[in-house]
């Protein structure tokens, strides 16, 4: 498949290293490609048909954070065990199984829509079938029922990693705690997290933090990205309970007390994208519950849903949830999650869940001046998916939100949870793919979806 989108800017964990142009002789990045493993030379089908004994030994002596951050053939197994890899709690199911009715629409096979540079898409069975795209599961929902499904590289039993898009349910749970009159979002976010008082922290306030505008200097740049001792990098380090640069595993809470400030911008401002946010924010939703975070997903949010098993929760060595990238469910128990935003909450649960209260302060939160100002738009998938149909802001851990209040979540190898509470639509997918094979499409096809399903 062809696109004349050039990647600028990868928006989850450390996938702004595989911008084009940025690798150098003897780069961090080259250094990791060349490793076995590093490069996608299997289908993704090969999750289904299963992985010999020696390629799961080579996977296993080879785990790292940045080499799972590659996308290529070793990906693919730590995408769907990532919980053989780091300690996980489970947030378990509750009651019956909710069942997701199906009412296919073959018609969505042939769906296009008009990407970034003004040219059409191909059909997205053709895109998630398409080798270099790496899609592995993909399922569509209009007024609870399920539309489309496919899973061209898992099982549908398969557990995934969610990555970034559990930020998500760190933006919701606290935007609960806020109209439940826990938080107070004008507040500095070290009034939750009293460990990084003294610090640059100190300047950022709740609400900033929800919207990634912290004025400090962590964002997933290329910059902090490539460099070993940026407040980013050590954090993934101490996390993933790994040396630094200077052959030390770091307490992770030390780390981020060392943030600095970016000069002439204040917080609130520019909204930059940064993980370490989201790992700060699930300290505090810990603070103010006095619960783990897993405990609290599972009361607020797992356990009402008719989930279908449990969802795998990773922890840092410290005993944080790292809430801002390694989830694990099924497929359609994502599906589940999403239509907890949508009128057909009642389709999974018994109570609503996501508050129309609640639901507004995340679609109404963002700032559009910040948005415009940061590194958002610079995200390629935003650039080829959206175009002219683009966001007005970021909002509440939310990559992306419309005037129409759909909002957007992305993740790092290409995962996605569409939700549009307007049109009654949820579209979720899963994929294993290194962000400089080619842009994701998988948000314009949703999002085109859903205004074509209600269009009928």
């Amino acid at each position: 498949m062809k696109t004349k989108f050039k990647i600028r800017h990868a928006a989850c964990l450390i996938a702004s290293t595989l911008m084009a142009g940025v690798a150098k002789a003897e780069s961090p990045l080259e250094k990791a490609l060349a490793q076995p493993g590093a490069k996608p030379t299997i289908p993704v089908t090969q999750v289904k048909e299963g992985f010999s004994k020696q390629f799961i030994d080579q996977a296993n002596a080879s785990f790292g954070n940045f080499h799972m951050q590659m996308g290529g053939d070793h990906a693919l197994y730590y995408a769907v065990n990532m919980s053989k890899y780091i300690p996980a709690e489970l947030a378990m199911p509750h009651g019956e199984v909710s069942v997701l009715k199906r009412n296919i629409d073959e018609s969505l096979n042939d769906l296009t829509f008009t990407m970034g540079d003004g040219t059409e898409s191909v059909s997205l069975n053709d895109y998630i079938h398409d080798e270099k795209t790496r899609v592995q599961g993909i399922m569509i929902l209009k007024g609870g029922e399920v539309v489309y499904e496919a899973y061209p590289g898992m099982h549908p039993s398969d557990t995934h990693v969610w990555a970034s898009v559990s930020k998500s349910a760190v933006g919701t749970i606290l935007t609960m705690l806020e109209v439940e009159g826990k938080v107070d979002m004008s507040k500095p976010i070290t009034e939750y997290v009293p460990e990084l008082k003294g610090t640059k922290w100190d300047s950022v306030i709740m609400l900033d933090a929800m919207n990634m505008a912290s004025g400090l200097d962590i964002s997933e740049n290329a910059a902090n990205t490539l460099n070993p001792n940026s407040v980013f990098q050590r954090m993934l380090s101490a996390d993933f309970n790994v040396e630094n640069a200077q052959g030390v595993i770091e307490d992770e809470m030390k780390v981020l007390r060392d943030v600095e400030s970016l000069e002439g911008e204040p917080s609130g401002k520019f909204a930059r994208y940064s993980s370490t946010i989201t790992k700060v924010l699930g300290v505090a939703i810990e603070n103010i519950t006095q619960q783990p975070f897993t405990q609290v997903f599972e009361d607020r949010i797992w356990s009402k849903v008719g989930a279908r098993a449990s969802a795998q929760i990773n922890l840092s060595p410290a005993g944080h949830a790292l809430a801002y990238g390694l989830f694990n469910s099924r497929l359609d128990d994502l599906a589940r999650y999403g239509l907890l935003f949508t009128p057909s909450w009642n389709k999974v649960s018994e109570e609503q869940v996501v508050s129309q209260q609640v639901l507004e302060k995340m679609q109404k939160g963002g700032n559009h001046e910040a948005y415009l100002a940061g590194d958002f738009t610079d995200h390629s998938w935003v650039k080829a998916a959206f175009g002219k149909d683009m966001p007005i802001y970021n909002t509440h851990q939310w990559d992306a939100a419309w005037e129409d209040g759909a909002l957007f979540k992305h993740g790092n190898l290409y995962q996605n949870l569409y939700v549009d509470p307007e049109r009654d639509v949820v579209g979720v997918a899963f994929s294993t793919s290194p962000v400089y094979l080619t842009p994701d499409l998988i948000p314009g096809y949703l999002r085109e979806a859903a205004k074509q399903l209600s269009d009928q």
